[in-house]
């Protein structure tokens, strides 16, 4: 038999994105949907781009398409916090939102590396910056961008959005 001990997995996991969309979410004045959450992780980790403070992530060729990638991920991750009680849960006229749980913001004060610090400075100013713009606005800062690193993988579908 082997004896080694499989390692587990954190980078690019539900749990990852999900603890991230946490973070998002604690610092959101407003519920958020599955969109804007996407967007609103990719551009928090990569600030640069937008003209911002040092990304967190080393920037990548073609990242452009991580944004639409994660939907899936960002979307397990949610399902997560919801079954941990750290978000709640909406669906009214706006479509189905999320927002922080008081257990989730009270989950958070745990967190105190390096890393937790400067993704949290990173979403502070994603909302900031950010924060006051519609969906549409949004993407079409992305899909702009999207033609500066990564253009080939935008379909008409993406770019229209």
């Amino acid at each position: 038999m082997d004896n080694q001990i499989t390692k587990p997995r954190l980078y690019n996991t539900a749990m990852e994105v999900g603890l991230r969309s946490l973070v998002i979410l604690n610092k959101s004045k407003k519920s958020l949907d599955v969109e804007r959450l996407m967007y609103y992780d990719f551009i928090a980790l990569n600030t640069k781009d937008f003209q911002g403070p040092p990304s967190l992530h080393a920037p990548i060729s073609n990242r452009g398409i991580q944004i639409y990638s994660r939907r899936e991920l960002i979307k397990k991750g949610l399902t997560f916090l919801l079954s941990k009680q750290l978000i709640e849960f909406r669906n009214d006229s706006s479509g189905f939102t999320y927002s922080i749980s008081d257990a989730g913001t009270y989950f958070l004060k745990y967190f105190a590396s390096k890393y937790f610090t400067d993704l949290t400075e990173r979403v502070s100013w994603t909302m900031s910056t950010f924060g006051d713009m519609s969906t549409q606005e949004i993407s079409r800062t992305l899909n702009t961008s999207l033609l500066t690193w990564g253009g080939e993988f935008a379909s008409d579908d993406n770019l229209t959005n």
